[in-house]
């Protein structure tokens, strides 16, 4: 994409799919330092934030800062099907069973499972 950071990649993907009701998916360890992103309140404006609980992370998430500074714009967990329309800022954090894994780790599994599954059709 060429862009350095994340509110330069999400307004790139915006222009290039501005149809799309996109909501950015983040774990609740990132949340803790979110307020240290660049441009983290125009990310929080750009489009809607769905908080995915992690193990350690859920209490220090909740009460960090920017989850502080956003509260306003925060939604009852049970109102999360609503959250690719509404207004900015607005955000959900999202209980339910947790993994371990890393995004990264996630990722990797699920491309290896792709291999894994394109080797056995092919």
């Amino acid at each position: 994409m060429g862009t350095r950071f994340t509110f330069d990649s999400l307004s790139l993907l915006k222009s290039r799919a501005s149809d799309v009701r996109f909501v950015w998916l983040m774990g609740a360890d990132n949340l803790e330092n979110f307020h240290r992103w660049t441009r983290w309140r125009d990310i929080a404006k750009l489009m809607p934030i769905a908080v995915i609980d992690r193990p350690g992370a859920t209490h220090r998430a909740a009460r960090s800062y920017a989850a502080r500074a956003l509260e306003f714009a925060r939604l009852p967990e049970h109102r999360c099907s609503s959250l690719p329309n509404k207004g900015l800022p607005a955000f959900v954090i999202l209980h339910d069973r947790r993994s371990p894994l890393s995004s990264s780790a996630l990722r990797e599994r699920h491309i290896f499972a792709d291999k894994e599954d394109y080797i056995e059709n092919h």
